[in-house]
């Protein structure tokens, strides 16, 4: 079977991997993000998939758009029976969803039809689901709607899973699925379940401002499950009485309303709208990470002012 892999993070190599190593599929090509610019020097860095590809002589595509009419003349030419998509960051126009003869089929790491969108990992953690896993859906123009093949096992979400400990372990999840429904896409003869409309929830492109806390209408828990959904990337933030900018990347709950919402206490305790934060370690603006006391020793004059909203 003739196969074109879409993708662009690390989580996607192994699924990628898995379409390299099944003995009945030729890998055409590989589709990925173009290369952006990384680090201080802002170099151009090909994708992870990209380097994987480029490393097994795998040829590479890496259109801006994949709707414009060059990249879709290439697919009608390379004909593919099979298209799989992991973590591709590209939305799919309709004509090249039917160029493939057995269908496009997007591995996305929810249990569909909860998390459509662009974000599902960290929609997970920040709504305290217990579980999660991957879906691996045949790709139809409504986003993340088209009908389930098949899906992983379930995966136990833990109270100190981050984004990129939680999608590290559903990457492998989601290579092992494919290595097990491929024979199925293969013979053409997959099962399909039509997803439940009514039970549909959603989460979008996450934001960099996203980060910010807000004191007064975040509970600890919220706040706590946030930093972990946006570690590595948006992390949480706030403005300190002064207006400087304060990322925080480590706390733990305190289960009593010690101070009104935003309020500093000794030892860096802080109220929320319900229960109340310690902060252990933070990052001001424009310098390292630093534990809380270290901070508030130079900054003794925060105790008992208030963050900013």
């Amino acid at each position: 079977m003739n196969v074109i892999f879409m993708g662009t993070p690390e989580i996607a190599i192994p699924t990628f991997q898995a379409l390299i190593d099944f003995p009945e599929s030729q890998v055409l090509a590989v589709y990925s993000q173009p290369d952006r610019p990384t680090g201080r020097k802002k170099r151009l860095t090909p994708s992870p998939v990209k380097a994987h590809a480029e490393s097994l002589g795998i040829p590479v595509k890496t259109p801006e758009k994949a709707k414009a009419a060059e990249v879709i003349e290439e697919l009608n030419h390379l004909s593919p029976d099979l298209i799989i998509v992991c973590a591709y960051g590209q939305i799919l126009p309709q004509n090249l969803l039917d160029i493939p003869k057995t269908g496009c089929f997007n591995a996305h790491f929810s249990f569909l039809p909860r998390w459509r969108g662009a974000s599902p990992v960290q929609a997970a953690i920040k709504a305290g689901d217990s579980e999660t896993g991957v879906s691996l859906q045949k790709i139809v123009l409504k986003l993340d709607a088209g009908p389930v093949v098949a899906a992983s096992s379930k995966e136990t979400i833990q109270p100190d899973d981050t984004y990129q400990s939680l999608v590290t372990r559903l990457g492998v999840l989601s290579g092992t699925l494919l290595t097990e429904t491929l024979p199925l896409l293969l013979s053409q003869n997959y099962p399909t379940q039509v997803q439940k409309e009514e039970e549909a929830t959603f989460c979008r492109i996450i934001k960099k401002e996203e980060g910010r806390i807000n004191w007064d209408s975040e509970s600890a828990i919220e706040i706590e499950r946030k930093l972990r959904a946006f570690t590595p990337w948006p992390g949480i933030f706030t403005f300190d009485a002064d207006g400087k900018r304060i990322q925080i990347t480590k706390l733990k709950i305190v289960n009593q309303q010690s101070a009104p919402p935003g309020v500093i206490l000794p030892e860096f305790q802080v109220g929320t709208r319900e229960n109340s934060l310690r902060i252990l370690a933070l990052k001001p603006e424009g310098k390292q990470e630093m534990s809380a006391g270290e901070f508030l020793r130079g900054h003794p004059h925060l105790i008992g002012s208030h963050f900013q909203n």
